[in-house]
C-alpha cells in the first residue's frame, strides 16, 4: 500500500506541471478475461520533454479457478463445477501508474508512446452452487509492466488509442474464505504452489491489449 501511496503523490506531482491533460477509456482483453479502464493522462511535462504521466482504474472479469487442476483421483475442477452445478465468478481491480515517452511523429498520422509503470491488483473470485455452498480466494499483488500505446487523432482534441502490454506480478498471499471462516497461504508456505496453481489471480507475466478514446482538454 506504501508503494500505492508513493505512486499517487508521484502523480499529484506530475499534474503540477503538465501543460495538457486527457481522460482515456478503452476495453478488450486484460489478463485472462474481457474488462476497460479509464484513465488520467497528463502531458508535456516540461517544454520540449516529451513525457506523460497516466493513472488508471481498470476493471477484468476472471476466470478465477482452473478447469483443468485436477482435485483427486484423475477428477478435474471443471468436470466437478459441471457435475455439481457450481456458478464460477472472478475479477480483477487494477491500479496503474505509467510514465509515457512519446516518439517524434512529425507527418504521421499515428503517435506512438511506449511506457512503464507499477501496478496493483486487487483479485477476488470463487464459486457457490444451488445449495449456497461458496468459497471465494482473494489476492492484492504489486507488479511491474510495460507497452506501447498508439494515438490516431479523429478531431484535434479526440484521439482513438490502442494499447498493447504486459504485466509482471509478484506472488502474493492468497485468502481463502468459506462459510466456515478464512485463512491466509503465504508464499513458502507447502501448500502454496497447489493454491497458486489452482487460482488463477495474475501471477508472473500476463498479457492485455486494449482499444478505446482519449479526449484532450
Amino acid at each position: 500500500m506504501k508503494k500505492t501511496l508513493v505512486g499517487l503523490l508521484a502523480f499529484l506531482g506530475a499534474l503540477g506541471m503538465a501543460q495538457k491533460f486527457s481522460v482515456e477509456a478503452s476495453a478488450g482483453y486484460i489478463y485472462s478475461g474481457l474488462g476497460g479502464q479509464l484513465a488520467v493522462v497528463a502531458e508535456d511535462l516540461a517544454p520540449g520533454l516529451p513525457l506523460a504521466v497516466r493513472l488508471g482504474l481498470g476493471f477484468a472479469t476472471s476466470d478465477a479457478l482452473d478447469d483443468n487442476y485436477n482435485i483427486g483421483g484423475g477428477t478435474t475442477w471443471g468436470q466437478y463445477k459441471k457435475d455439481n452445478n457450481f456458478t464460477e465468478w472472478g475479477q480483477n481491480i487494477t491500479l496503474s501508474l505509467d510514465v509515457l515517452y512519446k516518439l517524434p511523429a512529425q507527418g504521421l498520422p499515428v503517435s506512438l508512446a511506449p511506457y512503464l509503470g507499477l501496478r496493483y491488483n486487487m483479485f477476488e473470485g470463487g464459486a457457490y452452487d444451488n445449495s449456497g455452498n461458496s468459497g471465494k480466494y482473494s489476492s492484492n499483488a504489486f507488479g511491474f509492466g510495460g507497452g506501447i500505446r498508439a494515438a490516431y487523432a479523429v478531431i484535434p482534441n479526440l484521439d482513438v488509442v490502442a494499447d498493447l502490454g504486459a504485466d509482471y506480478y509478484l506472488q502474493s498471499d492468497i485468502t481463502v474464505s468459506s462459510s466456515s471462516g478464512s485463512t491466509t497461504i503465504r508464499p513458502g508456505d507447502p501448500r502454496y504452489a497447489n493454491l497458486n496453481a489452482f487460482v488463477t489471480q495474475p501471477d508472473g507475466f500476463v498479457f492485455r491489449v486494449r482499444l478505446g478514446a482519449a479526449y484532450r482538454f
